[in-house]
């Protein structure tokens, strides 16, 4: 079982029920809201440590990034990176909707989203952090079980 794709799944349904559901503007972000999106990063990073210990490829850890490289791809490659580049805008036709898969699929980084909207980084920012988080787990893993060989 890869560990990262389970918790991706549940990030994206707790990024369903929790910031979906939310009323009020989504610009306001709370405490409550960078407590969610910390544990769920913290998730990622121990999913990652969790594929190395199962003896699981370092590819295993990255085939999510390469799912968002693939998303961010499409999704420039509709829109074309406008002079008004706006996240949540539908003038791109069907980047909107490739925008919006990339920020469902980064649920964990939904406040980080929020916060960089409009400026570029909001879909930059999460793709590389695919990419860290589960390294870094599956990386501090790799450590801890090479020493104890030793």
């Amino acid at each position: 079982m890869n560990y990262v794709t389970v918790i991706y799944l549940i990030n994206v349904l707790l990024y369903a029920i929790y910031f979906f559901g939310k009323s009020g503007s989504e610009v306001s972000m709370s405490g409550v809201d960078y407590t969610i999106s910390v544990i769920m990063s913290l998730l990622l990073i121990l999913a990652g440590y969790l594929n190395a210990k199962k003896k699981m490829t370092y590819r295993s850890v990255l085939w999510m990034f390469f799912v968002n490289v693939l998303l961010f791809a499409m999704s420039g490659l509709f829109d074309q990176f406008g002079n008004d580049f706006n996240l949540f805008s539908t003038a791109g036709g069907n980047s909107f909707m490739f925008t919006l898969a990339l920020i469902a699929y980064n649920a964990f980084a939904f406040p980080l989203i929020v916060v960089l909207e409009g400026s570029g980084f909001s879909l930059v920012v999460p793709l590389l952090l695919s990419f860290i988080l589960p390294s870094l787990g599956y990386l501090i893993a790799r450590k801890m079980y090479s020493q104890n060989k030793n």
